[in-house]
């Protein structure tokens, strides 16, 4: 009898007939990526609720060859959320955000479409609606994470650019990041008409993206230097 090997393991393959026949052999690294990407398809389409039982089902492999991997759901729950959230970060987004060779309308227009391409994938919607229902860590992780890199330096060049008093106390900060939340939110809603409500998704979003940084732009300054001159 052949031993089996450390270095891989194996996934029944069906025969023609439906049988099982020889099994397919993948490198660990292989295989924990297959196990990845196949946990974020499934719980963008069954939500955190979904069994591992199933996954593995899913997958064509044991139970206990799943938890070889990730000995626990939260295991793998943290590491899809590295995978969708956090791998595909681009970090060259608060260099653009941050460079005032350029206007900050140009900046933030070009940073909230390449982020678009981010956020408006099914399975990024999906999970991160799950998330909110089920798995509120993963969502809180990522928003502070959002609210530290992004909202907080638009609030900063938001200021310079428009000559807007410094916030005098965390509340008036609050207030601030809650204008650029809504502009931002506004994106990521276009994801959740298309992928959460199942309507159309605008057709130029590149446009889109432009008026609505225009708007904010028309309107979020006079409102910070109004209510900052006043008091």
């Amino acid at each position: 009898m052949t031993p089996r090997t450390a270095k891989a393991d194996e996934t029944p393959e069906e025969g023609a007939a439906g049988g099982k026949q020889r099994r397919r052999r993948l490198a660990p690294e292989d295989r924990e990526h297959e196990i990845v990407q196949s946990a974020i398809s499934f719980f963008a389409r069954h939500g955190f609720e979904g069994s591992t039982r199933d996954l593995a089902q899913r997958l064509g492999v044991s139970q206990p060859l799943l938890y070889r991997y990730f000995p626990t759901k939260e295991a793998l729950v943290d590491r899809v959320y590295d995978e969708v959230f956090v791998r595909r970060w681009n970090p060259e987004w608060e260099e653009w955000l941050a460079d005032r060779t350029h206007s900050l309308e140009s900046r933030l227009k070009r940073y909230l479409k390449d982020y678009a391409h981010f956020v408006l994938r099914g399975e990024w919607v999906r999970i991160f609606m799950y998330a909110g229902l089920s798995r509120a860590g993963v969502n809180q992780r990522y928003l502070a994470r959002l609210r530290e890199r992004h909202f907080l330096l638009i609030a900063r060049e938001l200021r310079f650019a428009y000559d807007i008093p410094d916030p005098e106390n965390a509340e008036a900060e609050d207030e601030e990041v809650e204008l650029i939340w809504a502009m931002h939110s506004s994106v990521f809603y276009i994801g959740v008409r298309k992928w959460v409500y199942d309507l159309a998704a605008p057709r130029n979003i590149d446009r889109l993206i432009d008026m609505r940084v225009e708007s904010f732009l028309h309107g979020a300054p006079k409102v910070l230097l109004a209510d900052r001159m006043s008091t």
